[in-house]
């Protein structure tokens, strides 16, 4: 017994000496951010089709991606980007903006000032004459205005001073013909509250591409940015004195800051962690026996250090079979490798190894290992062995049950992964992310999970994946495999895709929605309603989907159920409901027409940006449609929309440049407009483009290529082409005369609501003798020609109304008869009472057209 209390004694002073060693030393940092979505835009523009190439660019953001990346940004990356490139890339970006917390732009390339904006220029560009800036580039501040109303922080970085000779030295900005200016930088940009704007160099000098495969700029960027736990304007500080060194002095980055808060790109994790106390024993007499001794881990799966600070005072510790120091240092792996040589120390004596275990961000916490020397310990290092294999053999089997493949839905926030739980048996085992999605984000509850992480046993079920924006049909890989063994790894193969209601019914341009969308005429109503109606009920939280089923109602002919959709997605926050709500007070509806409040509705969309907004409100402005005309303020809106890759603003533009409406004329600048909706392939600009080449205004006459386009817009569902190619084929302008296909395709324009369409083939039936039924058919369409007629930007004088009345009256009647056909005995009583025969045409015109397609939201 005195022997036993002798050790019993000694044991509970170790004890009291281990929590001594807890209690002292443990330093640590924790970084506390929220952990919100991080979404960056890198784009690096080398090879460039006029202007000079740039060595690096392409190399620099591929390295600037994958450093985002390490730091848990979400990234959209384009490299050697066209203008329309430019644009689809910028528009997947800001679609995965909404609600983020910290949103980054990295752009690499030639930029271009002018009129004290900055311009990114696309490899496309040629900017060799005063029209091109508006057309090829992409100004800088569309995207940041963006930024900086859906997220919390801004991130701007421009490596994109060079000082390359432009062709032409003015360009058109929106009323105003702007110089370049003398050094070619770029203007310096102030930063709202929670932004921060990098330049490689000061505003308005040149930066250097270096000798290496990377600018000095982005070359020193990806090295501090990897640093971890260092704020943001430490990283730029040092960015800024290694960039001084790598060009002697003739190259000095810039910042301008109004950030609220500390940002790092790789802030320190909670530090690393250790079981505080471990008791193992080993045999009496042992020559060395592996300690079986919990692995530390940090959460990031950061390279660990472990220090030696306490060694036991009898027998001898040893790795790899040399001795092993007090103070030594060796990585947190060779922990679980110590071994213990027991021989000639007694039973019953307890020995402490006390150690710190270090990451790279300074942090550190300390652990005990408690060694009792026993007789029987060999026994139970043998069950410990056991049970440790037989944890393995758990681990392994659960990793080869996981799923290979998860359907993960595009645009509905993160997605469970439905990753089985671990059993209890392995519940203690931690596992190693081996390889990630390089697009999208893996949470493990509200933690983001990069390359290398290691998670708990708790943390796999809790996993969730939500896909980037453009992803679908693209497939992404996840290797588990568990830590600190051999056992093979899982691959879990992540398969975005989109939801049938935004396969459906997307909008295109929707800065909230997932995928380029289709135009009203392309929507099929018998798939979109009901995918749309479902969406509706699986995430009523996403206002996307309420918006698009009220497109699905208007395709579906249900105007006043979709009218109320509409609104409730607006107040929902869906801002492309804004517009389209405005669209239908503005054409009357299911509600009166009330161009007012029309304006007063979509004025909300312009100020967020939206592309079709900014259009609708810009033209109301411009025009002096329902509101005090602003004629300058128009345009510009109208131009930001155009640079947002919205077809019928270039259209607009080109109309009113080409003919010189509130501006001075300038074809040449209007065709550049026409043109620009060409190469997104638009019919309006097919149709624009082919009456310049058919008139030969501003362009040489070129019938062929008028009818090539006319036709391409037509078959494209364009309401006015078939018009302008029926009256090609009656006036045999380009073509031999051919009346039947003169027919075909003036009454192709007439049935889309075409009034001059309308017009056209019931003067063809009119002035036809030889068909006993031509009286007739003119009535018809004369009437059909007045009942579409738009009073403010139709006909003003009304030709068919007024050559209607000068047909005889048995025309007439027979037109009556014809229409009346088509409608029920209710819908004949329901029309208004006329009293005139033409007014009743009119009237049944109205009523049968309505019937066969009222499609308020086509085109």
């Amino acid at each position: 017994m005195p022997k036993f209390h002798a050790v019993r004694t000694l044991y509970t002073y170790l004890l009291i000496v281990a929590a001594i060693l807890l209690s002292i030393g443990t330093a640590h940092a924790v970084m506390t951010e929220e952990s919100g979505r991080r979404v960056a835009l890198v784009i690096g523009n080398s090879v460039y089709k006029t202007l000079p190439s740039l060595p690096n660019p392409a190399n620099d953001v591929e390295e600037v991606a994958n450093t985002l990346r390490s730091a848990g940004f979400d990234v959209t990356i384009g490299v050697n980007v066209d203008r329309i490139g430019l644009e689809d890339t910028v528009r997947r970006f800001l679609r995965s903006t909404n609600n983020a917390e910290a949103g980054l732009i990295y752009y690499s390339g030639h930029g271009i000032q002018v009129g004290g904006q900055n311009f990114l220029v696309p490899v496309d560009a040629t900017l060799e004459t005063p029209y091109d800036v508006e057309t090829q580039t992409m100004p800088l501040d569309l995207i940041l205005n963006h930024l900086k109303q859906n997220s919390r922080v801004q991130l701007i970085f421009l490596d994109a001073c060079r000082n390359n000779p432009f062709n032409a030295q003015k360009f058109w900005m929106a009323e105003k013909l702007e110089p370049v200016g003398a050094t070619r930088g770029l203007a310096r940009i102030d930063s709202d509250l929670g932004s921060l704007i990098a330049f490689s160099t000061e505003p308005g000098q040149v930066a250097l591409d270096g000798q290496g495969a990377l600018s000095p700029y982005s070359e020193s960027f990806i090295k501090r940015a990897s640093e971890p736990n260092k704020e943001i304007r430490q990283v730029l500080t040092d960015v800024r004195r290694d960039v001084i060194a790598m060009t002697n002095g003739k190259q000095v980055p810039w910042e301008n800051s109004s950030l609220m808060d500390s940002f790092y790109f790789i802030p320190a994790p909670p530090p690393p962690s250790v079981e505080p106390m471990q008791q193992v024993s080993v045999p009496e007499g042992a020559a060395a026996t592996k300690l079986p001794i919990a692995p530390p881990h940090d959460e990031t799966g950061a390279a660990l250090l472990v220090t030696l600070n306490q060694l036991p005072q009898t027998g001898k510790l040893s790795f790899d079979g040399k001795p092993v120091e007090q103070g030594a240092k060796m990585p947190a792996a060779a922990l679980t490798a110590l071994s213990y040589d027991s021989t000639g120390v007694a039973a019953g004596t307890v020995g402490l190894i006390g150690y710190t275990v270090s990451d790279p961000y300074g942090q550190a916490t300390q652990g005990v290992v408690a060694i009792t020397v026993a007789a029987d310990a060999g026994a139970k290092l043998a069950q410990l062995e056991q049970e440790k294999q037989a944890r393995l053999a758990d681990a392994g089997a659960y990793l080869k049950s996981l799923p290979r493949d998860v359907d993960t839905t595009i645009g509905v926030g993160p997605v469970d992964a439905r990753l089985p739980e671990v059993p209890v048996s392995a519940a203690d085992m931690t596992f190693k992310v081996a390889a990630l999605p390089d697009k999208g984000t893996l949470r493990a509850g509200d933690r983001v999970i990069g390359p290398g992480h290691v998670l708990e046993a708790a943390d796999i079920p809790a996993l969730s994946y939500e896909p980037q924006i453009g992803t679908e049909n693209q497939h992404f890989a996840l290797t588990l495999q568990a830590a600190n063994d051999d056992l093979q790894p899982a691959t879990v193969t992540f398969k975005p895709t989109l939801d049938a209601c935004d396969s459906a019914a997307a909008a295109p341009l929707d800065l909230q929605g997932v995928t380029a969308g289709k135009l009203p005429n392309e929507i099929d109503p018998a798939i979109a309603v009901p995918a749309c109606t479902e969406a509706v009920k699986a995430y009523p939280e996403v206002a996307r989907f309420v918006y698009q089923l009220g497109r699905a109602q208007l395709a579906n002919r249900e105007t006043k159920t979709a009218f109320a959709t509409i609104k409730k997605a607006m107040d929902a926050g869906h801002v492309r409901a804004i517009d389209q709500l405005s669209s239908l007070y503005i054409i009357g509806a299911s509600v009166p027409a009330n161009p007012a409040k029309a304006n007063e509705i979509v004025q909300a969309g312009a100020k967020k940006n939206d592309p079709y907004a900014l259009y609708t409100y810009g033209k109301s402005l411009f025009y002096g449609r329902g509101i005090k005309a602003d004629t300058q303020q128009g345009l510009k809106l109208m131009l930001q929309s155009a640079d947002l890759g919205h077809t019928f603003a270039m259209n607009e533009l080109g109309y009113i440049f080409l003919n010189g409406v509130n501006v001075p004329a300038d074809p040449q600048r209007g065709i550049r407009f026409y043109e620009a909706g060409l190469a997104r392939n638009d019919i309006y600009s097919m149709n624009n483009l082919a009456l310049v080449y058919r008139s030969g205004k501003a362009v040489p006459q070129d019938l062929g290529k008028a009818l090539e386009l006319f036709t391409k817009a037509a078959e494209g569902g364009q309401p006015f082409a078939p018009t302008n190619l029926g009256r090609m084929y009656r006036d045999g302008i380009g073509v031999p005369a051919d009346k039947v296909a003169a027919v075909k395709w003036l009454e192709m324009g007439a049935e889309r609501g075409d009034y001059w369409g309308a017009l056209d083939r019931a003067r063809l039936a009119k002035d036809d003798v030889e068909d006993p039924e031509s009286k007739a058919i003119a009535a018809r369409y004369f009437a059909l020609a007045a009942a579409v007629n738009k009073p403010r930007i139709g006909d003003t004088k009304n030709q068919a109304l007024a050559e209607l009345k000068l047909l005889p009256s048995a025309a007439k009647k027979e037109a009556e008869e014809a229409f009346s056909a088509e409608l029920t005995v209710q819908e004949r009583t329901a029309l208004p009472k006329t009293k005139s025969l033409d007014a009743r045409l009119v009237e049944l015109a109205r009523a049968t057209w309505v019937k066969r397609n009222p499609r308020y939201d086509l085109f």
